[in-house]
């Protein structure tokens, strides 16, 4: 019997794949840094994990509606307005299991076969996947000198007929970066001149250390039509494992998307929606500690990797993530090709245990993504390892 061509051809995400082997190393007793997976290393305010007690004690143990309940999502409308200077109401946001679903079913929500997505390397590890599983193709702009590129003519040179949608994720996963206003009008006056949707993941947005957040949308408000907006509070709440992310946009998009939820995980749990509301809230000034703590440590990181004879990286504004360019050290190595960073990514797991992914996860190899959401000593550790590492091949 056969199974689907289509999903057979998708690959396990490699942060998960690698976080895994990390573990496994680790639990057989050997000493592993693990700077491969995208979540903190402090935990969930203990204000929201309360709430959410309180309200499995009293019983809010049903199913919700579809698409989040109507306190919730004015509590984001709210936040929208108050904090981004957008317009949305209740009705136009759609809640689910984390921004990852939400994504995912925006893709299974615009694409039919063939339709192609325009995606800016470096890019996250599962918007690939999540085009093909939706029978669309994604489309790679590759990095130009090192830096992603955002040129209205590069960006031209890839568009086809079949280009349906452009997907932007600032701050960056995985390599940190936030796009200037003046860089987000330039994008957003051409994408204003396509007939495309334009998918803005924004998970990141509280995680920017050197200038305030600004969505394309506020920039560029003639994008409203073909606008949808995609955050979530794993990143910004330090909330991975409660799931909970939320998309706005076009009225005729919602609805195809809440859709999708109803047959798939059919809502947030109740608990967590009054917990996520009350810490959306509160909103940034809730976690203002762990942002400077985090700006500290993304300091910390690039001023031990700017040490590093051979390694080169992208400037991080913003998450928690640095993308170390290694392809002069491999070049130089008899042992790794100047691409092969999969490979030296390995080596770097098994020989100097310390975990990070390799470039070819994100459309871009020769490179590599550590994550500094971890304490300095760590850091400190973990990138005297990778010194060591490129010394020694």
């Amino acid at each position: 019997m056969e199974v689907s061509k289509r999903i057979s051809s998708l690959q396990v995400s490699p942060t998960v794949a690698l976080n895994s082997k990390a573990k496994q190393l680790k639990a057989s007793g050997a000493d592993v840094l693990n700077f491969a997976v995208g979540e903190p290393d402090y935990g969930t305010p203990k204000e929201v994990v309360d709430i959410a007690v309180k309200a499995l004690q009293s019983g809010k143990t049903k199913y919700g509606p579809a698409g989040g309940g109507v306190p919730f999502r004015t509590a984001i409308s709210e936040k929208l307005s108050r904090e981004n200077g957008l317009d949305y109401p209740p009705e136009q946001i759609v809640c689910g299991i984390g921004a990852k679903e939400i994504l995912f079913h925006i893709s299974l929500s615009l694409l039919n076969d063939g339709d192609e997505v325009l995606l800016t390397a470096p890019f996250w590890v599962s918007y690939q996947d999540q085009i093909k599983a939706a029978g669309g193709i994604p489309v790679l702009i590759p990095m130009t000198d090192g830096k992603p590129c955002f040129d209205p003519k590069v960006i031209e040179q890839y568009s086809s007929p079949k280009t349906v949608a452009y997907l932007l994720c600032s701050p960056n996963n995985p390599a940190g970066y936030a796009l200037s206003q003046d860089e987000l009008k330039v994008l957003g006056n051409y994408l204003a001149e396509k007939d495309w949707w334009v998918i803005s993941d924004e998970i990141y947005e509280y995680l920017t250390f050197d200038t305030p957040h600004t969505s394309l949308l506020k920039v560029c408000p003639q994008l409203r039509e073909q606008f949808i907006l995609v955050n979530g509070m794993s990143k910004s709440f330090a909330m991975t494992g409660w799931r909970v992310g939320y998309c706005c946009g076009p009225a005729k998009v919602m609805k195809l998307v809440k859709s999708l939820q109803s047959h798939s995980s059919t809502c947030l749990p109740p608990f967590v929606e009054e917990a996520a509301c009350w810490a959306m809230n509160q909103g940034a000034p809730l976690m203002a500690g762990q942002i400077s703590l985090l700006k500290s440590r993304r300091d910390l990181a690039v001023d031990c990797i700017k040490s590093i004879k051979g390694l080169d990286y992208i400037q991080p504004q913003g998450a928690f993530y640095l993308f170390i360019d290694v392809r002069s050290a491999l070049k130089d190595s008899k042992k790794f090709g100047e691409l092969d960073s999969m490979a030296f990514c390995e080596y770097l797991l098994e020989e100097k245990h310390i975990a990070v992914v390799p470039g070819e996860a994100f459309g871009s190899p020769g490179y590599l993504r550590l994550s500094y959401a971890t304490d300095e000593d760590t850091i400190r550790k973990g990138t005297q390892r990778l010194q060591e590492a490129v010394e020694a091949i």
